[in-house]
């Protein structure tokens, strides 16, 4: 597996992401220390965890693991020229070329989340073995709806109305719970956490890959937009729409 170390926000747009990242940086921190606490870890070693893992996140968003390569066929319109009578005509034509496309994962945006979802769901499970079909149905919904209202845009890449998905999460994951585990309300936050990033991943990115396949980007980044990418955003938020409706 290849590993790229590129920052895709250069100058300006660098300067706004770190700007935005430190704001945003405590709410983040204390939306991962509410799940970890929830699971049973100490209020203390909750801050700090969930500190870490926001800052690793942060400084890892430059880290692009790469785990796919793929041959794409792009229609390229190219201009041929002919001479008649002294005077030169172009011909539009439109020809093919073969364009090689990078799948690389996020380390910050995709990786690291995902990552904690999976240890905050074995963890999760263990102690309450009720929660797993809640967990898999509240995935699985988020990942239909979030698909439904993605986007593939050429030179952009997978957009999806930033607010829709973690309330999404956040609202099927408390449903899930309330109806098939109620006893376990108390951690929604948690099984909100754990369906916003994996939900969004599998229903933002996985299942409109090959979408971006074949407008054949140079790169298709998962998770490429860091701490303020889909997976990570939503996973975070999703845990404080959850907190809201569970005190409801």
């Amino acid at each position: 597996m290849r590993v790229l170390i590129y920052w895709p926000f250069t100058r300006m747009r660098g300067i706004v992401y770190f700007i935005l990242s430190a704001i945003t940086l405590p709410v983040y921190m204390l939306n991962l220390a509410t799940v970890l606490s929830l699971i049973g870890i100490s209020s203390y070693y909750s801050i700090i965890i969930g500190l870490l893992i926001t800052v690793v996140s942060l400084v890892a968003s430059a880290v692009h693991l790469v785990i796919y390569e793929v041959n794409a066929m792009v229609y390229v319109p190219t201009f041929t020229s002919i001479t008649f009578f002294g005077m030169t005509f172009k011909i539009p034509t439109i020809s093919t070329q073969s364009r090689r496309t990078i799948i690389s994962l996020n380390a910050g945006g995709a990786l690291i989340p995902v990552a904690v979802s999976i240890a905050l769901a074995y963890l999760l499970c263990s102690d309450y073995p009720k929660l797993i079909t809640p967990i898999i149905i509240s995935v699985a919904l988020t990942a239909l709806m979030v698909n439904r209202v993605s986007r593939v845009v050429p030179a952009i890449g997978i957009v999806t109305p930033a607010i829709v998905p973690p309330i999404l999460a956040a609202f099927i994951s408390y449903m899930a719970v309330a109806f098939m585990a109620n006893p376990y309300i108390f951690v929604t936050p948690v099984v909100a956490y754990i369906t916003g990033v994996l939900g969004t991943l599998i229903g933002a990115d996985l299942l409109n890959l090959r979408k971006v396949i074949d407008i054949a980007p140079v790169i298709a980044d998962i998770g490429g937009a860091g701490t303020f990418d889909g997976i990570f955003f939503t996973g975070v938020l999703a845990v404080f729409y959850a907190s809201l409706v569970s005190t409801l």
